[in-house]
């Protein structure tokens, strides 16, 4: 899946999650960046890794770090 693919696979809200996830940003920084809890993020963290079909935060970053 290309960079292409995954803005159309995500909502706006996941795309952001997923930026800071390639940051290598914490669920706790990704709250306070969004304003929103931890809880909050770790949802969308699930769902980014659900639908680009990965099973962990560094799999995310080795497949799509540019």
């Amino acid at each position: 899946m290309d960079l292409e693919e995954v803005i159309e696979v995500l909502t706006k809200k996941e795309y952001k999650v997923f930026n800071y996830l390639l940051e290598g940003k914490t669920n706790r920084e990704i709250a306070e960046l969004m304003v929103v809890t931890q809880h909050t993020v770790k949802a969308h963290v699930s769902a980014v890794l659900k639908k680009l079909k990965v099973k962990r935060r560094v799999e995310l970053i080795l497949k799509y770090k540019v």
